[in-house]
């Protein structure tokens, strides 16, 4: 029969049907095929393939099923229709409804690569239907290739799997969705598990997008300790993106929030926190601890009107505030700011001693060069510094003054101290400097020399390796919080050996049951006073 038919009019009838798509007519000429030489064979692939629609890879996959009957190899056919799917991925569709093709090509790295959104369902029915961890793995990440908000709820549930490798791949695909709903449900993932935290934490900074910055945001008012402190950690990397957001949190109820938002907004230094913050401040907000962390980042922030803000918080009546506002003013140093100091200390009573106390020991350093010679700021102050300041801060003082020419003032600033218990070997660690500064002072004042870390890593560096008689940590602290610390310092030395003494904002019942089970000996609720201080470290050092 091959022998009476035309070749050419073999080929050319093909070529007529594909164009008017005459399935009758095609069944017929494809009915023959098997009789062809492996040349014709060839042809007709060629010319079923020329037109990519699904009249004609119907025909394809109808030799698929006849190949043993053909003299050309499976594998011609198979890529003529692997080019076909690359040109037109709804061709998909006929792989996914025919397991004998899926058996022959890869068909998920097909969907994956093409980003088939109509192949959705059927992969959604496969991994409900899959056991195999391999498997659903593989699924999970073509259904992030292909990034359909509509796989977000399937995704989700392994997000709460027994096998943490689905958890991590569930949350890998979702960061690559990244819609609302992705986010939505990475944030309510969080809380369970740090290092899944953490790095759900990453993926809100690396996508920041409103809804990934708002999630973040959100664990800085709700994470654990060391969680919001990561969080923090990563706004403050974001930059001014995140500043309108943590502008917006100065409204809120919650203390620790506020002072979580006012550290980001310091060190952020962007200057359109400042009317904000001084809102804040203006509103006298009744926690001092707020007071602190506002007038603390004004210190770090550009001020150009209602500068005056500052020597309000002269006359708080918690140190800690004043010594906050005074080293704002002298970040902010202007003539303005000056005749206001002297207004307050024109009494030259014991009020007036305590401001330029405060003023020496923030280390105001512009101020003093610009008000040693006035009266009565330039007496108090070398009383200060002669009689009552740290010698630290006699020696800095000295050398500014050196600088100054008065090599006379620098003279006059005896080398002798209060008397420091000096066998008492106290670490301090705070990530504030202006913190650091008040507590190298108190405990200077009432008669205990001290060790200051900013870094809580470095600190127990050295607490490890020469132990110390007491450790003072605050609680929120990047990378190591004072929790943190307090374990790791317990993983050597116990609570008889090593007293820990945690200093912190927060009365929270259930963070301070966390910081005893840690092991920390005790803690105070800043603010606190000299004689809480003291008391406190006699007591946790009386053995």
């Amino acid at each position: 029969m091959y022998a009476e038919i035309d070749i050419q009019d073999y080929i050319d009838e093909i070529k007529d049907n594909i164009e008017k798509q005459d399935r009758i007519k095609a069944d017929l000429v494809m009915s023959q095929i098997a009789l062809m030489d492996a040349e014709v064979q060839r042809r007709m692939l060629r010319e079923l393939s020329r037109i990519n629609n699904d009249f004609t890879v119907g025909y394809i996959i109808h030799l698929f099923d006849i190949v043993g009957t053909l003299k050309i190899d499976e594998s011609e056919i198979l890529n003529t229709l692997q080019d076909m799917v690359l040109e037109r991925p709804d061709n998909i569709k006929f792989l996914l409804n025919n397991p004998s093709l899926t058996q022959k090509f890869d068909v998920l790295d097909l969907i994956a690569e093409l980003q088939y959104e109509a192949a959705v369902p059927y992969l959604i029915e496969k991994l409900n239907n899959e056991n195999n961890p391999d498997k659903i793995v593989r699924l999970i990440r073509v259904l992030g290739q292909i990034g359909s908000p509509g796989t977000v709820t399937s995704l989700s549930e392994y997000l709460y799997s027994e096998n943490r490798r689905l958890i991590l791949t569930a949350i890998d695909t979702l960061k690559e969705i990244g819609c609302p709903g992705a986010i939505s449900a990475l944030k309510e993932r969080i809380g369970t598990d740090y290092e899944i935290d953490s790095k759900i934490v990453d993926i809100f900074a690396t996508i920041q997008d409103e809804n990934s910055l708002l999630a973040l945001n959100h664990i800085l008012k709700t994470g654990d300790p060391q969680l919001r402190n990561y969080a923090k950690t990563k706004m403050i990397e974001i930059g001014s993106k995140v500043v309108p957001i943590v502008i917006e949190n100065l409204k809120d109820e919650d203390s620790e929030f506020v002072i979580h938002s006012l550290n980001i907004l310091g060190i952020l230094g962007d200057a359109s926190a400042v009317n904000a913050i001084r809102q804040l401040l203006f509103d006298n907000p009744a926690n001092a601890n707020i007071c602190f962390a506002a007038y603390e980042a004004l210190g770090m922030l550009p001020i150009v009107k209602g500068i005056f803000v500052l020597t309000n918080g002269l006359n708080d009546p918690v140190d800690l505030v004043r010594k906050s506002a005074a080293r704002a003013i002298d970040r902010n140093n202007t003539a303005t700011l000056r005749a206001g100091i002297r207004n307050l200390l024109r009494d030259e009573d014991e009020n007036a001693r305590h401001l330029v106390a405060c003023f020496i020991d923030a280390e105001a350093d512009s101020i003093f060069r610009h008000m040693i010679a006035d009266e009565p700021f330039g007496p108090m102050a070398m009383a200060y510094l002669k009689k009552e300041a740290h010698p630290d801060l006699r020696e800095h003082f000295s050398a500014i003054l050196r600088q100054m020419g008065r090599n006379d003032l620098a003279a006059q600033i005896s080398a002798q101290s209060v008397e420091e218990n000096n066998a008492l070997n106290i670490i301090v660690v705070d990530d504030s400097r202006m913190l650091l500064k008040v507590y190298k002072s108190n405990l200077h004042d009432i008669g205990f020399a001290s060790r200051l870390f900013e870094f809580p890593e470095t600190a127990l560096e050295h607490i490890l390796k020469e132990k110390p008689d007491l450790v003072i940590t605050d609680l929120n602290m990047p990378k190591i919080t004072g929790i943190e610390l307090t374990r790791r310092i317990r993983e050597k030395y116990d609570k008889a050996s090593l007293p820990v003494l945690l200093i912190t904002t927060q009365t929270d019942k259930d963070e301070t049951q966390t910081a005893y089970d840690a092991g920390i000996n005790d803690v105070i609720y800043k603010p606190f006073t000299k004689e809480q201080l003291k008391e406190t470290i006699l007591k946790l050092t009386s053995n």
